[in-house]
């Protein structure tokens, strides 16, 4: 059987092909009208030669179904015939030419081609015939001649049936043909297909090569799927194709041996630099057994093999995990910070009122008073005389149990006001200046505060001396801590001693207002922000002293309205 040229011929209302078949006389021959996947579809398969002519007329031709066959062939069966098919959609129609060669020698069906020094394989493409008659017995022909298979070089496999020539030389070129010969209905027939073969005395290396991987490691999650991809060249020339193959093992064995695995496509593909190879292995779940151990892709042809390999290791997630405990802590770190920077006045009031429970009695620091209590006297009445002698005490003193010294309330008749005031302010721990509105100094306007000595001053202008030497203190021998309570508004300071001035933009001031209306004392809200803030600039509050309630966080660094 010989099938040299198909043409495909479309029209309107049907479609149709045309096959050229050369056969060889007195050999038994079939001729399928198709052999597509619609033939259970099919209605009727009509028949027939030269356009009209029916074939039950024809001698040694019987019809069945969709297959003529031919019961054997000789020269009286030249001509065209027509095979038409119809479905309850439309037609198809086939035609063929078939030319019957009284020669001894079959026209060769095919031709190969193979580098010399390569090997090539040559099929038998006759399964419909064996598959009528299992114990068909073949045998091969060289150019109309037994074959010669007592050498090493021409060799018979018989599944599939075929002729594996190696290293092949000059000596190989010929048209190889195989005869069957079969039973069918108790008769005897033979069949035949040749294959020219052509040896290129350029010789070309075909050793395969496995591209990627190499050596290659991968990270994977256990218990995942993962698709493993193996790319190959598997050399060049005709054969190349049918003589190549690829596989998997995974240490050592067959993927077709192990569950889970599947190679799930392997795809050969010519191309005009050479053949190329494609195989995917695909594991369904990544068990123990898959991990650290060696995969490895094999590509194989007629001339050697080429290995790649691969390793599977499970993830490392303690870099993962380190990254997330170092953010964690930082963000801890970040939000301790903050929240001490938004608490720090709570914070440090607890830890006053826990330190008397976890510490030792301290020492005596040589101090009588926790605060001198300082005021500027304005014109008329003072409202920073008032809160001096009023306020401030009914909290610091009456509810947690403060030390002050207020100036205009504590001071004897008849002392060395100079004196006593230096010696009061040396034995304070805080020095409270209280400022209001009206405040103004009564210093002289055109020398620097700290340069006037507070000679011949009156008991009315005492505060101001307070000040002079509290700053001076403060600010040359740093030994006095400095508070400024500023009260209903804001305050001028301009027309106040530089040292206040420099006081104020350095640490700021604490703001206190009058409680609105409807309340029933000055001193409302004793826990408010601002006798908190206050209490957090006082000194460690002494013992057997009241414990305020708890009042929300706040923030009194630099001021508070």
């Amino acid at each position: 059987l010989i099938v040299t040229t198909t043409s495909s011929l479309c029209h309107p209302e049907h479609q149709g092909a045309v096959e050229v078949h050369h056969i060889s006389a007195g050999h038994f021959f079939q001729l399928k009208c198709s052999d597509d996947d619609d033939a259970e579809a099919r209605t009727t398969v009509t028949w027939s030669r030269g356009g009209n002519q029916t074939l039950n007329t024809t001698s040694g031709v019987d019809v069945r179904g969709e297959v003529l066959w031919f019961l054997p062939t000789h020269t009286s069966h030249n001509g065209h015939y027509t095979c038409e098919s119809k479905y309850p959609t439309g037609s198809w129609e086939m035609k063929f030419v078939l030319s019957v060669d009284p020669g001894p020698c079959p026209v060769p069906a095919e031709i190969r081609t193979v580098s010399q020094g390569m090997s090539e394989v040559v099929f038998c493409r006759q399964q419909d015939v064996l598959s009528l008659d299992p114990t068909a017995h073949i045998r091969w022909f060289k150019d109309c001649s037994p074959v010669d298979k007592h050498g090493e070089t021409i060799i018979e496999e018989d599944c599939p049936k075929r002729l594996r020539l190696v290293n092949a030389t000059e000596s190989h070129a010929g048209v190889y043909t195989c005869l069957v010969e079969f039973s069918l209905q108790g008769r005897n027939y033979t069949a035949t297909h040749s294959t020219q073969l052509k040896v290129n005395k350029e010789k070309v290396p075909l050793k395969p090569q496995v591209t990627y991987p190499r050596k290659e490691t991968f990270t994977v999650e256990p218990g995942s799927r993962v698709e493993l991809v193996c790319s190959a060249f598997l050399g060049v020339g005709e054969g190349t194709e049918s003589e190549s193959s690829m596989f998997w093992t995974v240490d050592g064995r067959h993927t077709d041996h192990i569950e889970q695995l599947n190679v799930t496509k392997t795809t050969i593909l010519p191309r005009s630099s050479g053949v190329y190879g494609r195989s995917t292995l695909s594991i369904y779940e990544v068990r123990p057994e898959f991990l650290n151990v060696t995969i490895s892709c094999i590509a194989r042809n007629a001339v050697g093999r080429d290995i790649g390999f691969l390793w599977l290791q499970p993830a490392n997630h303690s870099g993962f995990y380190t990254c997330l405990c170092l953010c964690l802590a930082f963000s801890m770190v970040v939000l301790g910070v903050a929240m001490c920077c938004l608490f720090k006045v709570d914070l440090v009031l607890a830890y006053r009122r826990l330190l008397p429970l976890v510490s030792k009695k301290r020492a005596p620091d040589g101090k009588l008073y926790d605060a001198y209590v300082s005021y500027v006297h304005g014109d008329g009445l003072s409202r920073a005389e008032m809160f001096a002698l009023q306020v401030l005490p009914e909290v610091l003193e009456r509810r947690y149990g403060y030390t002050l010294f207020v100036s205009g309330r504590d001071d004897l008749p008849g002392e060395a006001i100079h004196d006593v005031t230096s010696e009061t302010m040396r034995r304070s721990r805080r020095l409270i200046i209280i400022l209001s509105a009206q405040s103004a100094s009564p210093l002289h306007p055109k020398m620097d505060p700290e340069d006037q000595l507070p000679l011949h001053q009156s008991l009315q202008d005492r505060p101001s001396y307070d000040q002079q030497i509290g700053l001076y203190d403060a600010l040359i021998q740093n030994g006095l801590r400095v508070v400024l309570v500023e009260i209903d508004g804001k305050v001028d300071y301009t027309s106040l001693p530089k040292s206040l001035h420099y006081i104020r933009r350095k640490q700021g001031a604490l703001r206190w207002r009058r409680p609105s209306s409807g309340k029933s004392s000055s001193t409302a809200s004793p826990n408010g922000h601002f006798w908190k803030c206050l209490r957090y600039h006082m000194p460690f509050k002494p013992k057997g002293a009241l414990k305020p309630q708890p009042t929300p966080g706040i923030n009194c660094s630099i001021e508070l309205y």
